[in-house]
């Protein structure tokens, strides 16, 4: 290997280096917000592909709309709080898709699931 060559490279790989330190130390909250939103999409997305082994009716169908009425509200919220809510929910969806069909029981419950997430009026901002 050169000389030449060898000097640039390591200057390359040092540079590098130090960009990925700095950001890792001063941008980690806006690594978190472009994780945070690009692994909601991810569960949406994978979420839907295992609702659509679940029979049809309509309560698949207004889960589905609880879901994603559920991810879009989170976004706003920091990264730690919307991953351990997220994870919560997905879980409990998990479970009632478990057998391959949903009846009112299992969607009503899961609605009383996501009003646990809900605040009042009074407490919001």
């Amino acid at each position: 290997m050169k000389k030449g060559c060898f000097i640039t490279s390591v200057v390359l790989f040092t540079v590098i280096v130090a960009a990925v330190v700095y950001v890792i130390k001063y941008k980690k909250d806006f690594l978190k917000e472009f994780s945070k939103n690009k692994m909601m999409d991810f569960a949406m997305d994978e979420f839907d592909k295992k609702l659509t082994e679940v029979k049809a009716s309509v309560y698949k169908d207004s889960l589905q709309s609880q879901l994603h009425e559920f991810f879009n509200q989170n976004k706003h919220l920091p990264f730690d709080s919307a991953m351990a809510r997220v994870q919560g929910v997905i879980s409990e969806a998990q479970h009632i898709v478990s057998d391959k069909k949903i009846d009112s029981l299992d969607f009503n419950n899961f609605k009383n699931y996501l009003i646990r997430y809900e605040r009042s009026e009074k407490n919001r901002n």
